[in-house]
């Protein structure tokens, strides 16, 4: 029994022994990846370290709270690598999806460090100068390895998020939406890039349907997207402070989906694309079209009128337009009156100026006259005078009567 006993305990003690050196021997592989990876330099560190001082920073804004149809489910993944093929060198790219909270209206998705320019996986021979820029499937063999090797690590990580992108795109298949805080993404993303002291730019895809409590384009008539009602809506409510609008050396590319019988009328789209253009201000904002989308049901978020409401709202700005167009009318005919009151006495200033300059004109003729006669009155005592002394006696010499 002790000999059996003894014998299990030896299995057991050896089996123990051998877990352990496979734990032990884990470990060790485990601390040595972890130190090679510490070691080991990244695609990320080209953005670190004292050359990143002035380098780009580039937010890449996905909006997913959207359906959009299986057509569209990988253009997100495919306008990344769009948006990494113009990126110059060692320009952090950090990507985010719209969330489902105000608070937090980002979740990130990943970040991207570019680590070569386009000019280093060119060649320079005449050939390639005119070629279009490369992507890693289509390297040079002439290029340096460790600028190939550099390429490809960027790739992988690029072509790892896109999948996850494209992934997160194929489940945005809801008919209804809850929410899109689009404006809060968007502060967020101000406040990150108001400190940067490099080259900044934005990218957006989404169809740029704001849908909060406080202000819906989808609760709201596209002829009501007034961005100067929205913009006092918003300050009002800014409680974290107002975000810094964008600067004009912000590059922004908003990859527009067009709704079907929301914005793809062009007189829709046109209000739409006005509201974000003096959302933007003075950046650099370009529009980049997509094939359109379904529309889709909100939610209702903010106070949508019945039909009777509407109505009533119709009848009353009916009421009211015609109120201000005989305001407007009668400013009119005020108007008129005074300038034809105005008229009437420039006439009048007119004549009594005609004949203040006739009475001018007769003044100056009567002056003339009396100078006329003046010069000739000059003369005849001028003549005068002289007659008058040739015609005078001379004088006699006096008489000597000889007196003795």
């Amino acid at each position: 029994m002790a000999t059996h006993r003894s014998r299990v305990l030896g299995k057991v003690g050896l089996w123990s022994l051998l877990v352990l050196a496979g734990a032990l021997g884990l470990v060790v592989t485990l601390a040595v990846q972890v130190q090679d990876g510490l070691q080991a330099p990244t695609v990320a560190d080209a953005c670190q370290g004292e050359d990143a001082a002035g380098a780009g920073q580039a937010v890449f804004l996905i909006d997913l709270q959207k359906p959009l149809a299986p057509g569209h489910a990988t253009l997100p993944g495919r306008l990344l690598n769009e948006v990494t093929l113009g990126l110059a060198a060692r320009t952090e790219l950090t990507v985010y999806a719209l969330a489902n909270y105000a608070e937090a209206p980002r979740m990130l998705l990943g970040r991207l460090c570019k680590p070569y320019g386009n000019g280093d996986l060119a060649v320079g021979t005449a050939k390639d100068q005119d070629a279009a820029t490369r992507d890693c499937d289509d390297l040079p063999a002439q290029i340096p390895s460790s600028v190939r090797d550099s390429a490809k690590r960027f790739c992988q990580q690029r072509d790892a998020l896109a999948g996850r992108i494209d992934a997160l795109a194929a489940q945005a298949r809801n008919a209804s939406v809850d929410n899109s805080y689009l404006v809060e993404a968007l502060e967020d993303t101000a406040r990150d890039l108001e400190q940067v002291v490099g080259p900044k730019s934005l990218y957006v895809f989404s169809d740029m349907m704001q849908h909060a409590d406080w202000f819906s384009h989808l609760d709201t008539p596209w002829n009501d997207w007034d961005f100067e009602r929205f913009a006092g809506v918003r300050d009002a409510r800014a409680l974290a402070g107002a975000a810094p609008p964008p600067s004009e050396d912000l590059h922004a590319t908003i990859f527009y989906l067009a709704r079907k019988d929301v914005t793809e009328h062009p007189r829709q789209r046109l209000v739409h694309r006005q509201f974000w253009e003096a959302y933007m201000g003075p950046a650099k904002t370009e529009f980049v079209d997509q094939a359109p989308v379904l529309q889709y049901a909100g939610v209702p978020l903010t106070d949508v009128p019945t039909e009777a409401e509407l109505v009533a709202q119709e009848r009353e700005r009916v009421r009211y337009e015609r109120a201000e167009l005989a305001r407007m009318r009668a400013d009119l005919e005020r108007s008129q009156r005074d300038l034809d009151a105005g008229r009437e006495r420039l006439a009048d200033d007119q004549q009594r100026w005609r004949e203040r300059e006739s009475e001018l004109r007769r003044d100056r003729e009567r002056l003339r006259e009396q100078e006329t006669a003046l010069a000739s009155e000059r003369e005849r005592l001028a003549a005068l005078a002289t007659s008058s002394v040739a015609t005078e006696e001379p004088p006699r010499a006096p008489i000597n009567t000889g007196g003795s």
